[in-house]
């Protein structure tokens, strides 16, 4: 190239300065916010549902399971992949989750996956890129709604967790009668005749002391084969009535 084209070139980039937030640059979503607000108001947590080498996590269909009621308030979210390069000419799989509402707005977070992480010896490459759009997709999905990893189901301060918490924030929590649970509350619907609603104070006391309990896995197995046979995963606010306390507390003499 000639250095009358060198200058030229020069010229028309100095001229044309590309703005460096274009791409990205956030656009208010006063809508989704409020929306999402409301769905962190009760909602906190997933729960650790499966086992791995290092220890339990949460599974990409419970991820799901758990932002699932943030469409009672309008909320929605897909996931979409991009391919580039990098500046050594190698493939970049971006995974982007975008998080939407029903008004239009939506908010987007991108994640790099590196082709040469997924490599595998003993695996189809696809089926390594595979499990990486799985790892990833649950922990997109989980940041995106602001949720954290629950032990269990009951997701609230156990009598241990009070005692071993050298933060003192449980047992302050316990001994000022405040909620001991991180969101979960009773629900407001009407018990149906001849059963009798939980108070608040006794659905958290529950709950509290359910955590404490090393066959707590068991104790909730028959309280849903029990009540709940029907369903996958019996929830924190499905143990709503006295006679779901009468029916967990005979296991807990």
């Amino acid at each position: 190239m000639s250095e009358q084209n060198d200058e030229q070139t020069w010229k028309l980039v100095e001229s044309e300065p590309i703005e460096s937030n274009r791409i990205y640059k956030i656009k208010p979503t006063p809508k989704l916010a409020k929306a999402l607000a409301q769905f962190q108001k009760v909602y906190a947590n997933a729960v650790r549902d499966a086992a791995g080498n290092f220890g339990s996590y949460v599974s990409l269909a419970e991820a799901e399971q758990a932002v699932s009621p943030a469409t009672e308030h309008g909320l929605c979210h897909t996931f979409i992949t991009e391919c580039s390069t990098d500046a050594k000419d190698q493939p970049i799989i971006w995974m982007i989750c975008r998080l939407m509402h029903e008004s239009g707005e939506f908010i987007d977070s991108r994640l790099p996956i590196v082709t040469e992480w997924c490599e595998n010896r003993n695996k189809n490459k696809y089926f390594s890129i595979g499990s990486a759009f799985t790892y990833t997709r649950r922990y997109m999905l989980l940041a995106a709604y602001g949720l954290g990893q629950a032990d269990d189901e009951a997701d609230a301060w156990s009598q241990k967790a009070a005692e071993t918490d050298n933060t003192g924030k449980a047992k302050k929590a316990r001994n000022t009668n405040s909620p001991i649970n991180s969101g979960a509350k009773v629900t407001p619907t009407l018990a149906p005749e001849g059963k009798t609603k939980l108070s608040q104070d006794e659905f958290d006391l529950l709950r509290a002391e359910l955590n404490s309990r090393p066959d707590k896995a068991d104790i909730m197995k028959n309280f849903k084969k029990t009540y709940f046979p029907s369903k996958d995963k019996v929830l924190a606010t499905d143990i709503e009535f006295k006679e779901h306390e009468a029916y967990i507390r005979k296991f807990m003499v």
